[in-house]
């Protein structure tokens, strides 16, 4: 058998050798293996063995083999294959160490090493193999396939297979122009040139032309490549500009029209040269021509269409020259923003300028354009001089922008500039400024707006920087009784709730359930006992005056009562007290009202009432006289009536809104006094009533409390002042001009 070729040769004990050498790596002794064998020194020997490691895939017993082979390449190689890990290909480097090709493949096929199978093909000459490998299987090598195909195409001389396998790798363009050229096959070189069509391998064949002075073929080919600054450069190297223009006219292609410039510019021709300068987008010569030889026009036209760099030095240039406009527009479009203004600004100041106009479009133009991103002094000074132009709501954009706030409110204040929601929206500091900074901000806003009259946007703005007592105050001077319930209702504060319910007071409240509800409400929680009990009372006294309803009245001011003793002050018990009286005065005369079918005693409770000095603080004497006389007049006492009558007008009470027409009539008739006489001597008509002296305490009571919170906001703006936050002694830039 192959595998056991050269042992007919070898005595029986190196058999016997190997038989045991063979058992022992069965069991894996491999120690006991190699001591058996180790005085073997036949190589044929031990290639043998390694080809059957090759079949029996023992790779260790294989590296002892090669060992003893003296195979130091092999071992080496074998070695390297082990690190993949895969045993297949370790073995399959084995099979080609030794030889064996058909295995190596096979082994490299099983192990999916296809690039490994692609390099033996190649290595071996198996051409097709290796391409058919390549196309199914190893399409990442297959380019190079192709190019080492091509190589060794070249080298055994089939050119023609070369070029077809040099574009399958594409790398023709360089490949084949090496290879012809080289082989001197120029002309076919051109044929190939012309045939393939490719711009590059146009143009190195046209430069060759050009090279050796075939002009016209190389224009050919320098047009089919469309290489236009070829064309140029040889149609100047003729002397032939006008076709030079042409092309470049035809094809605008800047690096044409730059060669063609610079060919201008040499035989001077400087307008020309500046025009096609312009044309290959070198501005930068563009200027350097119109600066050397004084083209302003053209220099202005071209710097505004050059780079940043080139338009802030033509800006300096034309500034030299006193053409402040040209200056002031490329410094603006050049990106120097502070040096454009810091113009502006210097032509502003010179009313006599001719530019002064210009400065000043020039200047809101480029504050349109300011960002938040821009310097802070940089927007502070175009505030400025806005303001000093009376364009103060750009003037409050750009301080906004600058985080400005304060300057901007203090400006609206001394320029009388009217804020609106829009504008105090602008001027309220978003959150991520300071809180304690914001606050104050706020603040500033809320008294600047509070001293135009804005009342609702003061407290708005009031209630942002949580001072919502400041906030209620307003919006009780704007007169919104809505907005004051419900801000008054969310704030959940003492002192709001009585500033609400004090408004409210002032209110249609009689005439309102909810505005009465919440004005109980407001007081209740806020705790504020006096100011209920005085609401109470004046119930009290309206059912009195509007409705002669004294058992609601009684009513009321027992409400009053009953939250006075929740009060511990001394002003609480006194008033307290004085209800008291006032109560019994008022159930004395409901008595009295109630013993009609006593009128013993119905006359002596009135009188006795009419006696009391604290009468005119409990009921209203004239309803006490009405029922006297109208007592009288039902048990035809005329006369007694009449002395009724009397005594009200001695008390400068009028008779007719308490006494029925036709009694005072009938009683004027019985005791001989004219009416119309008794009429004439009436000083108010009979639709007047003259309310008691606890109705005008009731409506001084009123008119205090608007004039406390009237007062209260007067004392807050004059603060202000005093702080000289928004007086008089301000810096003369923020005045109206």
């Amino acid at each position: 058998m192959r595998d056991f070729v050269g042992i007919e040769r070898l005595t029986d004990a190196v058999k016997s050798s190997l038989l045991d050498f063979s058992y022992y790596l069965t069991l894996g002794k491999l120690d006991d293996a190699y001591r058996v064998v180790k005085e073997i020194n036949s190589p044929s020997i031990w290639e043998n063995m390694a080809q059957m490691c090759v079949k029996s895939k023992r790779l260790d017993v294989a590296e002892v083999c090669l060992g003893n082979m003296g195979h130091a390449r092999g071992a080496a190689a074998v070695r390297e294959a082990k690190k993949d890990g895969n045993v297949d290909v370790a073995i399959g480097v084995l099979a080609i160490q030794l030889g064996l090709i058909e295995d190596a493949a096979n082994l490299f096929r099983d192990a999916s090493r296809f690039d490994m199978l692609n390099a033996l093909y190649q290595a071996s000459g198996r051409w097709q193999r290796a391409i058919s490998v390549a196309e199914s299987k190893d399409r990442v090598h297959l380019k190079t396939t192709h190019y080492n195909y091509a190589k060794y195409l070249e080298s055994i001389g089939r050119i023609d297979d070369a070029i077809e396998h040099y574009q399958l790798s594409n790398n023709a363009r360089h490949e084949v122009p090496r290879m012809l050229f080289h082989l001197g096959r120029v002309e076919e070189l051109g044929e190939y040139a012309v045939q393939t069509e490719d711009s590059v391998l146009l143009k190195w064949w046209a430069s060759y032309m050009e090279s050796i002075g075939r002009f016209e073929n190389a224009k050919k080919y320098y047009g089919k490549a469309k290489d236009h600054l070829s064309l140029v450069r040889i149609a100047c190297f003729q002397g032939d500009l006008s076709r030079a223009a042409e092309i470049v006219a035809d094809t605008n292609d800047r690096a044409s029209a730059y060669h063609f410039a610079r060919q201008l510019e040499h035989q001077g021709e400087y307008q020309e040269a500046i025009n096609f300068f312009a044309i290959s987008g070198c501005f930068n010569h563009s200027i350097r021509l119109a600066r050397q030889f004084g083209l302003d026009a053209e220099l202005m036209r071209y710097a505004m269409k050059s780079t940043q760099a080139l338009m802030v030095e033509c800006a300096q240039h034309f500034e030299s020259k006193g053409e402040y406009d040209k200056a002031m527009q490329l410094y603006h479009k050049g990106g120097d923003t502070s040096r454009a203004l810091e113009l502006c600004f210097r032509i502003g100041e010179e009313p006599s300028n001719a530019h002064t106009n210009l400065a000043f479009d020039m200047l809101n133009t480029i504050a349109q354009e300011l960002g938040a991103n821009s310097s802070p002094q940089l927007l502070a000074r175009c505030g400025d001089f806005l303001v000093q132009h009376q364009q103060f709501e750009k003037a409050v954009d750009l301080y906004v922008m600058a985080k400005r706030y304060n300057a901007a409110i203090e400006m609206c204040a001394v320029n009388r500039v009217s804020i609106n929601e829009t504008l105090a929206d602008k001027l309220t500091p978003s959150d991520a400024m300071d809180p304690s900074e914001r606050k104050e901000i706020l603040k500033d806003l809320a008294k600047a707006l509070k001293k135009q009259g804005s009342f609702a946007l003061a407290s708005k703005k009031y209630t942002q920087a949580g001072d919502r007592v400041r906030a209620i105050k307003c919006l009780v001077r704007s007169g919104d009784t809505k907005a004051v319930i419900q801000f008054a209702t969310i704030s959940r504060h003492p002192e709001i709730y009585t500033l609400a319910a004090n408004y409210l007071q002032q209110m249609n409240w009689r005439g309102s359930m909810e505005i009465m509800k919440a004005i109980i409400t407001f007081y209740t929680k806020a705790k504020s006992f006096l100011q209920l009990a005085g609401f109470y009372d004046s119930c009290a006294q309206v059912e009195i005056d509007e409705y002669r309803d004294y058992d609601k009245a009684i009513g009321a001011l027992n409400e009053a009562l009953k939250y006075l003793l929740k009060d511990d002050s001394r002003t609480a018990r006194d008033m307290a007290s004085f209800l008291e009286k006032r109560i019994l005065l008022i159930s004395k005369f409901v008595e009295a009202k109630a013993s009609r079918r006593d009128p013993g005693k119905m006359v002596a409770i009135c009188e006795a009432l009419l006696q009391d000095p604290m009468v005119e603080d409990a009921i209203r004497a004239g309803d006490c006289y009405a029922l006297l006389i109208e007592h009288s007049y039902s048990t035809g006492n005329y006369q007694d009536a009449y002395q009724y009558m009397k005594e009200m007008k001695e008390r400068n009470i009028q008779v007719q809104p308490y006494v029925d027409r036709e009694i005072l009539e009938a009683v004027q008739k019985a005791v001989g006094v004219s009416s119309s006489k008794a009429t004439a001597n009436e000083s108010k008509g009979d639709d007047e009533v003259v309310y008691s002296s606890r109705k005008q305490q009731e409506e001084n009571s009123n008119y205090d409390i608007d004039e406390e919170i009237a007062d209260e906001i007067n004392e807050d703006i004059e603060e202000d002042e005093a702080s000289g936050r928004f007086g008089n002694n301000h810096s003369s830039q923020y005045r109206r001009k």
